[in-house]
């Protein structure tokens, strides 16, 4: 029967304010933090808690039986430090479980790996510091900002000192091969990868609440027959997800939070374990190679860096910010480096996607009004950046 591996991601960024042109030179300050604050409370008092809560009893009920594994950003946890201390006592609380794996990543949710190795290397290594200092613990098992991965990774990872790492998933690169399993990598035997099992974990986190969709409100019940009839050479179902999908939703309902709880009790009594990236590592065989030759995603639909990196302005915006990496790390300020570093999160660029409004609709996960919105203030702080660099 496989194995459960239940992870997810943990994110907040520093967004950027309205930033016009008038303010460079004269405002050093570039993030939202009553922003940043106001939504970092919401997610705490809609998502976090309630999930940690439910996380907690799920750990205490199956007397050391549950795993769950968690990647957290480094912004991610200096704002609950900093707003919502709260919930890191939570976090701390179900890691005394011993039900928890922690998972490195970058520190500032970045695309460090696609423009300087030197920035990922500092960043990975920042935030296995950050989880140990909170957690007692550094990670062994690695997950790219997005899941980004390709073969170029590899040898950065390994070098990194990471067993595993998590990875997205495709029919076309798996080559009609079950995500089911480990996979080895293609240039080194020292990494091995765990596939996201895609379309079981879209059932939880894209489709639960869709109304129209056929398994809308989905019973654990059918998760678990879905499992019972995968095939019986299967070692593991891989659900990777953002955190995020505990979140009430506006309607109030809160369903998810009781099929995860039944999941944890029916799972097991059918013979699927849960477990930790690690242990699948350590104790499952690899079935062949996982060749990635260009880099993918979790992005649905595309998997490709499509959302981040493919239009004009995201183009432009990623390249002068990684223009002033030599000139920020010299400098050797330690506050001028946070600004530079937090501008490099993923979620700036995907505010500047241009495919929400070529549909017509809104991009919801942005506080700008468009794309060139974000574009425009994005770059307005840049600009000041540039300033305070070049000031001797």
């Amino acid at each position: 029967m496989p194995a459960l591996c239940l992870y997810f991601q943990l994110h907040q960024p520093y967004r950027v304010k309205s930033y016009d042109f008038t303010s460079i030179g004269m405002d050093h300050a570039y993030f939202d933090d009553k922003l940043n604050q106001g939504v970092l409370d919401w997610m705490a008092d809609h998502c976090y808690l309630p999930a940690l809560e439910a996380l907690q009893s799920m750990a205490e009920l199956s007397k050391g039986d549950f795993r769950v594994s968690f990647s957290a950003s480094g912004t991610f946890l200096e704002q609950l430090e900093q707003y919502r201390p709260d919930v890191l006592a939570s976090f701390q609380a179900l890691h005394a479980t011993g039900c928890v794996e922690w998972v490195g990543e970058t520190y500032y949710h970045s695309l460090a790996s696609l423009y300087s190795w030197a920035e990922f290397e500092r960043q990975v290594k920042m935030q296995a510091a950050k989880i140990q200092s909170l957690f007692g613990v550094t990670p062994v098992i690695f997950r790219n900002t997005e899941l980004l991965f390709s073969n170029d990774l590899v040898k950065e990872v390994v070098r990194l000192g990471f067993k595993g790492i998590l990875v997205p998933s495709t029919e076309k690169l798996l080559k009609q091969r079950s995500p089911n399993h480990v996979y080895k990598t293609p240039l080194s035997n020292k990494l091995l990868c765990l596939p996201k099992n895609s379309s079981l974990t879209a059932e939880i986190s894209r489709h639960f609440y869709t109304k129209d969709h056929p398994h809308y409100l989905l019973p654990a019940r059918t998760f678990v027959n879905w499992l019972d009839e995968l095939p019986a050479d299967a070692t593991c179902v891989n659900l990777f997800m953002d955190f995020g999908v505990w979140s009430e939703q506006p309607e109030g309902e809160t369903q998810i939070r009781d099929f995860f709880k039944q999941l944890a009790r029916m799972a097991p009594a059918h013979g699927h374990a849960f477990v930790w990236p690690s242990e699948l590592i350590a104790h499952s065989p690899a079935l062949g190679k996982y060749d990635v030759p260009s880099a993918i995603t979790w992005s649905y639909p595309e998997y490709n860096l499509s959302y981040l990196t493919q239009n004009d302005i995201q183009q432009e915006a990623i390249n002068r910010l990684y223009e002033l990496e030599d000139a920020v790390v010299a400098k050797g300020d330690p506050t001028l480096f946070a600004d530079w570093a937090r501008l490099q999160a993923s979620d700036h660029f995907f505010y500047m996607t241009q495919k929400f409004e070529e549909k017509g609709e809104k991009n919801m996960f942005s506080p700008f009004t468009s794309a060139h919105e974000a574009y425009n203030y994005f770059l307005n702080v840049l600009t000041d950046l540039e300033l305070r660099v070049r000031r001797s």
